[in-house]
């Protein structure tokens, strides 16, 4: 069988392996590549196992693999500098590494509720599972599980620190990189073992599909992360696969000018809350606290580098632009004075859909709290999508100033 990576592209530049990395896979004229929907394969003339699909590639039963999952493995092998296996979700993805590794002792972070639930489910099956937080010692922990950047919040972790405490340890390092895809983070450089994504977020970027991905330092650990995906099911559908092998080809168009009017928001709103923040060298206008005074704070990594930067590097502890050199991803969170305050800002933002899920061309504004009963209920997950930084901006301003008016009406009943 043909090698799924190509080396040929791992030199060039992500714009070029996004569109490139599956040429070696091409077999038929098509430009853009078919979807295969069929379930099953003609076997080769001279032998069942012998090649049937081009000179160096074969295929059988479209649970173990088709052409289309193949070449959308290619990319995101290149892509993520690792070697990927593709499955039908992110949570589906999680439960492969459970199943692939056996951990007998999980280090968890702060991270998607669904992450945590894969892993109750996990534990109910396989018993005598023991879980405990990052923050603890590792002694017998054999899986670290990290997710950086953070959801909801946007903030990332010291991966090097990571994975140094977890290979002292014994330990291998899992980090799910969802909210910052290639070319924003390469968790391997930083010594991750194991690379995960929610591939319905970022890499499919148009909220159309439901897939994930499991990226290895190993060739040699696919084999079995493909013979169990083949016995459980857990595999990608054919148009899914496709339409995600589509989204790749615009993916750093996409995912770094996400980032950059991420940051930009992030800035803008932190200036309004400081703005608004009454010190002996400033009194807040009228005007100030409108848009202000009801921020509480604003989370995300490019904040993280801002309070990082010139003497002040030493608080944070590592260097969070060289860990993302591309930009600090698309997700934000901003926590208000109360619950209804923040519930009052997503219904009233109109170029932001009130809705879960990120990663999208369209922004949304999600109140995690109605998901994950652990979330703080004044907080807003924000996943920026493709508009124009001026239209999202005035659209925040006026909602801010919305909710101004309506508790300055309420204020006088």
């Amino acid at each position: 069988m043909v090698e799924i990576r190509n080396p040929l592209y791992d030199s060039m530049a992500v714009s070029t392996q996004s569109i490139h990395a599956d040429a070696h896979l091409r077999v038929t004229a098509d430009i853009s590549a078919p979807i295969s929907v069929t379930t099953t394969f003609d076997y080769a003339k001279d032998s069942v196992d012998g090649y049937n699909y081009g000179p160096d590639q074969r295929y059988t039963y479209s649970r173990d693999t088709t052409p289309v999952v193949a070449k959308t493995e290619a990319a995101l092998s290149t892509l993520t500098e690792g070697f990927a296996v593709l499955y039908g979700s992110g949570l589906s993805a999680a439960l492969a590494v459970l199943i692939e590794h056996k951990p007998k002792k999980i280090a968890l972070g702060k991270c998607y509720f669904g992450i945590r639930n894969v892993i109750q489910q996990y534990q109910q099956l396989v018993g005598c599972v023991q879980v405990v937080g990052i923050d603890c010692a590792f002694d017998g922990v054999d899986l670290v599980w990290i997710e950086s950047p953070i959801n909801p919040s946007g903030e990332v972790l010291d991966l090097c620190g990571y994975a140094l405490r977890a290979h002292a340890a014994g330990a291998l390092l899992v980090v799910d990189a969802t909210l910052a895809p290639p070319p924003l983070s390469y968790p391997f450089r930083q010594g991750a073992d194991i690379v995960v994504h929610s591939a319905t977020k970022y890499l499919g970027g148009h909220c159309d599909l439901l897939a994930g991905v499991v990226a290895t330092k190993s060739a040699a650990s696919v084999a079995s992360l493909h013979q169990t995906r083949s016995t459980l099911g857990l595999g990608a559908g054919s148009l899914e696969s496709w339409l995600l092998l589509r989204s790749l080809r615009t993916l750093s168009l996409r995912v770094v000018q996400q980032s950059r009017t991420a940051a930009r928001l992030v800035a803008l709103l932190e200036s309004h809350r400081r703005a608004a923040c009454a010190t002996a060298c400033h009194l807040p206008s009228a005007a100030e606290l409108s848009l202000g005074r009801r921020i509480a704070a604003i989370h995300h990594a490019s904040l993280q580098f801002s309070s990082c930067s010139g003497a002040a590097q030493s608080t944070c502890g590592f260097d969070v632009a060289k860990q993302h050199p591309n930009g600090f991803g698309a997700v934000f969170a901003v926590r208000f004075a109360s619950k209804t305050q923040a519930l009052f800002v997503a219904r009233h933002l109109k170029l932001h859909r009130f809705a879960t899920s990120l990663g999208g061309v369209e922004s949304l504004v999600d109140w995690r709290h109605g998901w994950d009963a652990s979330a703080d209920p004044t907080l807003l997950r924000v996943s920026v999508g493709l508009e124009s930084y001026d239209d999202l901006a005035n659209d925040w301003k006026q909602a801010l100033l919305a909710l101004d008016t309506s508790e300055a009406a309420a204020a006088k009943l």
